[in-house]
This record gives C-alpha cells, structure tokens and sequence, in this order.
C-alpha cells in the first residue's frame, strides 16, 4: 500500500509556468497598488495549494496486487495483469503506470470499493523467469499542476518460452508404439476395469451394480485406444545449439499438442510422462524453458 513516505509530489511543466504567472500577477498588484490583483495572485496561489493536496491524496492508499502468471514466447510480448484497489472510501483518477519507455503508459481510474486490473506489457527477449521491474506510477489530477509519482516494487514475474523453430523431422527417441496398440492415458470408450472411488467424481462413473452387490463403491475405467505415441528426445537432436535444440523441441510439443497426441519429453537429467492437454503442454514448455536455468529472481 503507497503511504505517506513513498509518494512525491512537484510542480508539472505546466505548474512551473503557472507559478511564475502568479508571480507576475503579484508583482503587477504591488506596483500598482490594486487590491482586485492581489487578491487574484492569493487566490491562484490558493489553488496551486489544493492541487498538492489533491494530487497527494489521490495516490494515498493504492494497494497493488499481481494476478495470475502469464506466459509468452521470445520474441513475444510478456504480460503482467494487477489488481489496483484504494484502502480509502475516495476515488483515485487519472493514473499513468509505466515500465518500459518503449510502450505507452497504462492510464488507469480506480473507483472506491471496486477493483481495477491494469495489463502492462514487457518485450520478452529470453526464455525463462522475466521479473516485472519497478513500477513508476504518475498522476496530474486534478489540474495538470502537480506531478505526483511512486515507485512500486512487486514480486511479479511471467514465464517465458523458448521460441518455437520447425525442423524437418521431429526429434523422436526409443519407445515409440509403432506396432498395434496401447492403451492410451486419457479417456474414452474402451473399458479397462474398476478403481477405487474417489470423492467427487461424477456419479455416471461409479459402478452400481458393483455397489449392489456389496463390493463397495467402485469407478468404471474407461480408456482410449491409441495406435502409437511418442518421445521427443533431446539425444535425437542434430544440433549442439542449446537455444535451437529447446525451440525445435517446443515446436514440436506445440504440435502433438494441438493435434491432441500422447508424447512425452526427455531431457537431460528430466522427464517428462507421455499425456496429453493443456497441463501436459505447459509442464514440457515450463521444462524446456527452465532448462539450465540458473539465474535468481
């Protein structure tokens, strides 16, 4: 949460000429002896006053939270999501997050009682961990008078991929079901046997008449045929490109992936069990892109 201690506040380009415009008006009342322009430089000096306030408050209190880990390939743009919400029952407008000058800064309004989600964005230039770096929040509510910043620090990071290269055959190693088939790890039509009930799984699963018969509570297991299925190998590889070899092997997950295919990975000193979905997709890529990663965040 930003507290007093973290937040600065000066004037703006535009509150700089506004002062020496209040000086000017000050000087022309005092040489002229006018009452009516003096008490407009005091009262434009009144308002230079509330805009520090307001500026300062309006900053006060802005608790920021990370969201979910994204994730991205190199060359990519990495995504960070936070939640921005006020500790106080006032309205926080206009604010300018930023964290790379290569991107345009997040303007953001934060409405008493609600939560605000801010997506600022990273060029993803190495697979791996990639920290958000500090956060520079601005704002010049409520007349563009007053500049009001913070730094924010969170520990937010998203993972980043390898970038996925084809190559002209897949990398496959020893083990593939070439000949007949195997029962495959996901589910489907062909009836394997039972297993023990587990709390919450759909009732059209549990064998009744098992049930009737006094066996207890049991779960019909049905799996999938599968004629062959595979093992991307990193022995495979003609290649001593480390970075190359982690990309064509990420195509190649990709692929098995989206043409929902069992395979599994094996890396040096890892392995990855044949499946299949999405879980299985990012627990290879999450493999391949923490592959001899050594740097702390």
């Amino acid at each position: 949460m930003l507290q007093h201690r973290t937040i600065y506040v000066f004037p703006s380009k535009q509150g700089a000429a506004f002062l020496v415009l209040i000086l000017l008006i000050w000087i022309l009342g005092t040489n002229y002896q006018n009452n009516l322009i003096l008490g407009l430089s005091f009262f434009l000096t009144s308002v230079m006053l509330v805009s520090v306030i307001h500026a300062f408050k309006n900053l006060l209190g802005l608790i920021f939270i990370p969201d979910a880990i994204q994730h991205a390939a190199v060359g990519d743009v990495a995504s960070f999501d936070i939640e921005i919400s006020s500790s106080y029952l006032n309205d926080h407008h206009g604010l300018l997050l930023r964290v790379n000058a290569d991107f345009d800064p997040i303007r953001a309004d934060v409405i008493a009682g609600k939560v605000t989600q801010v997506r600022l964005n990273l060029p993803a230039r190495h697979r791996g961990w990639l920290k958000l770096p500090r956060i520079v929040l601005k704002s010049y509510f409520p007349f563009g008078l007053i500049r009001a910043w913070a730094y924010i620090d969170l520990h937010h990071r998203a993972l980043i991929f390898p970038k996925p290269i084809a190559c002209d055959q897949p990398p496959l190693g020893p083990g593939q079901g070439d000949e007949g088939i195997y029962v495959s790890m996901q589910r489907g039509d062909e009836f394997q046997g039972f297993q023990n009930y587990q709390p919450g799984s759909p009732l059209s699963q549990i064998a009744w008449k098992q049930y009737a018969r006094g066996a207890g509570l049991h779960l019909k297991d049905y799996r999938a045929l599968q004629s062959e299925h595979y093992w991307l190998d990193w022995q495979a590889l003609n290649t001593h490109d480390t970075e190359l070899a982690l990309s064509n092997l990420t195509y190649w997950v990709n692929y098995f992936a989206d043409s929902n295919i069992e395979f599994g990975l094996r890396l040096p000193n890892q392995t990855i069990e044949r499946g299949t979905g999405d879980v299985h997709r990012l627990n290879a890529l999450t493999a391949l892109a923490l592959f001899g990663w050594v740097q702390e965040d």
